[in-house]
């Protein structure tokens, strides 16, 4: 279990660095940055500590040269390494709204089937399509932030409201989920499903005109999973439900789909998208498992065991 754990965090932390590294690009490339740069270099050149070695081949300290490669370079190199323009992302973001556009209009079917379960009274029903939408909308992943507050109305919580969960602005999914999993009629509340519904075609229709800055867009690629560990798998964020495990698996898609549009950019970067496929294919791996111990179905985080919950 510890190797297991430790190809984990090395896939993550790869995911994470192959990001930054574009993200950092993306910044890199908007220019101006080049006397503060070589401000910041003769800065740690004067305040760096005397040295009695030097790197090979030059006569910069150590802690100098590890500084000054560590600063954004001027533009990209030919050997592919350096800092990527903002134009380089316009067609990966591009494929995700296209993306996301799909994923919005099969929730809007998933939420059509949760909102004909409430007005029937079918709690099983409501149950399984209120699932469905919900990692509809885990898929959108790389555009959070981007809705505006369409985010709120379809995926807020009742924290901060003044009425918590009673309050009359705590709407969207998580509305419904307290209604399905707290004994609440589904037939009174199928009102929420139906707004719902109308905020899903806004914000379908929204995307049309979104618009995702390149750097946000490049750490996206390991954000999206840094949230499932800390919102999905603790319960944070589906309280009520416990579909933690399934959203994360969800969130897996997202990821993969944003790191697909990047792979052009970043593949030839000296194999650095090797040990993220390595970590994705490992955590596909898990999430496999855990569904097939418990019968096929997606268990709650509660049901974890803890190897489960370690894996």
């Amino acid at each position: 279990m510890a190797r297991a754990r430790a190809r984990g965090l090395a896939g993550r932390s790869a995911l994470a660095l192959a990001a930054t590294a574009l993200a950092a690009g993306a910044l890199a490339g908007c220019g101006g940055s080049g006397s503060s740069e070589r401000a910041a270099v003769t800065s740690a050149s004067a305040s760096a500590p005397p040295q009695t070695s030097t790197v090979y081949g030059s006569s910069e300290a150590p802690a100098v040269a590890a500084r000054r490669a560590s600063l954004p370079q001027a533009g990209p190199t030919a050997s592919g390494d350096g800092p990527l323009p903002p134009s380089a992302f316009r067609r990966p973001v591009a494929q995700y709204k296209q993306y996301v556009g799909r994923q919005l209009g099969q929730m809007q079917q998933d939420v059509a089937a949760l909102t004909a379960a409430m007005q029937r009274g079918d709690r099983q029903a409501a149950r399984s399509a209120w699932g469905d939408a919900d990692a509809d909308y885990m898929r959108v992943g790389a555009a959070y932030g981007s809705f505006g507050t369409l985010d709120e109305r379809i995926d807020g919580t009742p924290s901060g409201k003044p009425k918590g969960v009673d309050d009359p602005s705590f709407r969207g999914l998580h509305r419904v989920e307290h209604a399905l999993w707290n004994g609440a009629d589904p037939r009174v509340n199928a009102v929420w499903s139906e707004r719902l519904a109308g905020d899903v075609a806004r914000l379908r229709t929204h995307v049309r005109r979104l618009q995702i800055a390149a750097p946000d867009y490049a750490i996206r690629a390991h954000e999206i999973l840094e949230d499932a560990q800390r919102d999905l798998l603790s319960g944070t964020r589906l309280p009520w439900s416990g579909q933690g495990v399934r959203a994360t698996s969800a969130a897996l898609d997202a990821t993969v789909t944003v790191i697909e549009t990047l792979r052009p950019l970043v593949g030839a970067r000296e194999d650095a998208l090797v040990p993220v496929d390595v970590g994705i294919a490992g955590l596909r791996r898990a999430l496999a498992d855990v569904r097939r111990a418990h019968g096929g179905g997606w268990p709650t985080v509660a049901q974890l065991s803890v190897r489960e919950r370690a894996r």
